[in-house]
């Protein structure tokens, strides 16, 4: 999803980034701007930087759905059967072919990854209570 700062006056021209993001890099990228250093206890990076990054998300907390998107992919992990879906923006960017069966090594990578960091956010927000 695009994400647009407007800050007039402050910046000449236009800045466009095609990094992938996420919601944790845009106060980074907000103090980037402004030409502040990062904080310390930030997650995120400035969009700026132009270092290549994955985002994973919760695609949608109704039914169960979380992701990452990595580059030109974008992997999506359904909790409630377990299956895995992928797709290439490159080629395809209104994620109509899932190009999972091509692609098993990345797929069993991303998986284990999304798993690995929703089990860590669980245990972050249980440690808590």
């Amino acid at each position: 999803m695009p994400l647009v700062v407007a800050v007039p006056g402050m910046v000449r021209g236009e800045i466009r980034t095609t990094t992938v993001t996420s919601l944790v890099d845009i106060a980074p990228t907000v103090l980037d701007l402004l030409g502040l250093p990062p904080q310390s206890g930030f997650q995120g990076e400035s969009a700026l930087n132009g270092k290549p990054r994955m985002a994973l998300f919760f695609a949608d907390y109704s039914l169960g759905l979380l992701g990452l998107r990595d580059g030109r992919y974008k992997y999506i992990y359904d909790l409630g059967s377990g299956r895995s879906r992928m797709f290439d923006f490159a080629s395809d960017p209104r994620e109509t072919r899932d190009v999972s069966p091509e692609h098993r090594k990345v797929v069993e990578w991303y998986k284990t990854r999304v798993q690995s960091w929703t089990a860590a956010q669980k245990s972050y927000f249980t440690s808590r209570r």
